[in-house]
């Protein structure tokens, strides 16, 4: 049963990440960015774009994931990352290009709601 619940619950949130996640990044883009760090666009693209579109999403998701699986990395992050990129790969016709600002931005978030679900808890 415990299994069966992480399992839906890590399944569930991936599919919300991936799907909430390439609704917001949709009003993310639309963010003008200053023309004085047009050298810098990568940071742009990490720090707001993906981190307002899926990481701020990620970081909710695995807090609630974690609460609800007793702190399991597994299900919370490895499992919840899986899903919401199969997902992702899915949605964009099975494009095989991989964007690495999405996947270390969604990475590294899910691993921030883990870690501080733990710290809460404990």
């Amino acid at each position: 049963m415990n299994l069966t619940k992480n399992t839906l619950s890590s399944v569930a949130v991936g599919l919300i990440i991936a799907f909430l996640g390439a609704y917001l990044i949709g009003f993310t883009f639309a963010f003008t960015m200053p023309s004085g760090i047009v050298n810098f666009m990568w940071a742009w693209d990490i720090l707001v774009v993906q981190f307002l579109g899926f990481g701020l999403l990620a970081i909710v998701s695995s807090y609630s994931v974690a609460y609800l699986t007793k702190h399991n990395f597994l299900f919370s992050v490895i499992a919840t990352f899986i899903i919401a990129q199969i997902s992702l790969f899915l949605m964009a016709a099975n494009n095989l290009n991989l964007y690495w600002p999405n996947i270390l931005t969604v990475l590294v978030c899910l691993n921030i709601g883990w870690f501080v679900a733990c710290k809460k808890y404990v």
